[in-house]
């Protein structure tokens, strides 16, 4: 192979890396780490109207929003200086009957995350059969392979009712330290 061609095929391969690492880092095109402002703008350019739009620490909610072929709730959630940090999808909650059907998304969604943040650490660890412990993320996959976010999905038992949850978070938008605003900054006696 010439010189010119592993140069070009060295180009491409890291350009590739570069975008894939640029879509996980992501939801629906609204990267982490944007403004509270940018999310909505973005959600709302995508023809949703969300709601809880308002105080510092309140999550931006889309009530229903097609993940692939799966209708979920999607909570946007902000860290301390207001930016966008982590997203949760879940499902619409049913009844111990219709458990199967939490399975069948919760499936879902982990095969949706597979596609965006690589194959999983394992085969899922819980099924239908499992004993969930209730008002817990009873964890079914979990995805290490990005280093800079946290990616699992789970199963949910509140009372007699399931959901499926798929969450996401990025490590270090979640623990960035609060920035000081420039009149807190301010000392509280006059410099004079």
């Amino acid at each position: 192979m010439s010189r010119f061609a592993v140069i070009i095929t060295f180009l491409i391969l890291v350009l590739s890396l570069g975008a894939q690492a640029q879509s996980q880092n992501n939801f629906a095109g609204i990267p982490f780490g944007s403004t509270r402002e940018a999310v909505i703008e973005e959600i709302m350019k995508k023809g949703y109207e969300p709601y809880g739009q308002t105080g510092i620490g309140e999550r931006v909610v889309i009530p229903v929003y097609m993940f692939g072929e799966l209708p979920v709730q999607v909570d946007f959630i902000f860290n301390k200086n207001d930016k966008f940090y982590a997203f949760e999808i879940r499902t619409g909650r049913v009844e111990r009957a219709r458990l199967g059907k939490t399975f069948e998304a919760v499936a879902y969604m982990s095969d949706q995350f597979t596609l965006k943040y690589g194959k999983a650490s394992g085969n899922p660890a819980i099924s239908e059969l499992s004993s969930l412990k209730e008002n817990v993320h009873n964890f079914y996959q979990e995805w290490f392979s990005v280093k800079t976010l946290n990616a699992y999905t789970a199963v949910v038992q509140k009372g007699n009712r399931f959901y499926a949850v798929g969450s996401v978070t990025h490590r270090v938008l979640a623990t960035e330290p609060e920035k000081r605003s420039v009149r807190e900054k301010a000392p509280e006696s006059a410099a004079f």
